[in-house]
């Protein structure tokens, strides 16, 4: 493949950029996490305000994983008179619990009959990456680059239901991405949920997501599968719980510096 395929507004795709060019610089080091979107602290230290403040000012935000939920309030107060603006998701977790519950969901659903599953990879017509990620966006999603989303980048998976004219009416994602040497390195992202909205109720992400965790389970030795949720979302958290993925003592704490990212978000 060429060039870096990239979706989604100016300003996403900027901050996609920048974070590339960081993770090249950072790579090396374990404490960080990186899956496309942003260069993440994946382990909160007496320096995380400093590590998020620095990471929000060179890519327009930042995320720290697995920050404690009890020190929330005391880390975003500070954060906030640094100028930056606060946001956060809980931290969902599931460890083998996720791939027998997977594993049951597939034994008793099945996908409606004009549904054909396809993997996402070099092989794809670039057409279908860019309606998997015009997709994510209607569900408010925001993608990651083409290299993540057909697991050349790092080690993943991206699945898709397609109907009967091609098109995307779900798909579901995991990507590795923290670093090999980190404490946290067989927890992978999993999520990316998204489905088309006259085709909602038919259980079709859950079946893809269930597909992706045992995937990621059996081949890229993966025993931990986190994802980050609203608070108020009671749709995606019923569906983790279905999947064996669950509320933590954590939350991804998140900062953004507007100025330079040039919106008041990174994703649901």
């Amino acid at each position: 493949m060429g060039s870096e395929e990239y979706f989604g507004d100016p300003g996403k795709v900027e901050l996609m950029r920048r974070a590339a060019s960081l993770y090249r610089l950072v790579q090396q080091d374990s404490r960080f996490a990186y899956y496309g979107r942003l260069v993440a602290l994946s382990d909160p230290g007496d320096d995380t305000v400093a590590v998020m403040t620095a990471l929000a000012r060179l890519q327009g935000a930042a995320v720290c994983y697995y920050f404690p939920k009890a020190a929330a309030d005391e880390l975003y107060a500070k954060l906030e008179s640094m100028g930056l603006k606060t946001d956060r998701h809980e931290h969902y977790w599931g460890g083998e619990e996720a791939l027998h519950a997977s594993q049951q969901v597939l034994a008793d659903l099945r996908m409606p009959d004009d549904i054909t599953i396809r993997r996402l990879d070099d092989a794809t017509p670039t057409s279908l990456v860019s309606d998997v990620a015009a997709l994510l966006q209607s569900c408010d999603v925001m993608p990651v680059p083409g290299s993540f989303l057909r697991g050349r980048t790092r080690p993943g998976i991206t699945m898709v239901a397609v109907d009967r004219s091609g098109t995307p009416v779900a798909s579901a994602s995991s990507f590795v991405i923290h670093h090999s040497s980190s404490v946290h390195a067989t927890d992978v992202f999993w999520g990316m949920l998204a489905t088309r909205e006259d085709r909602r109720g038919q259980k079709i992400a859950l079946q893809l997501g269930a597909m992706a965790i045992e995937h990621m389970w059996l081949n890229e030795g993966a025993r931990g599968f986190m994802t980050g949720v609203r608070d108020d979302n009671r749709s995606s958290q019923a569906l983790c719980n279905r999947l064996g993925v669950y509320d933590s003592d954590w939350i991804y704490a998140s900062c953004l510096d507007e100025a330079l990212l040039g919106s008041s978000s990174v994703t649901r």
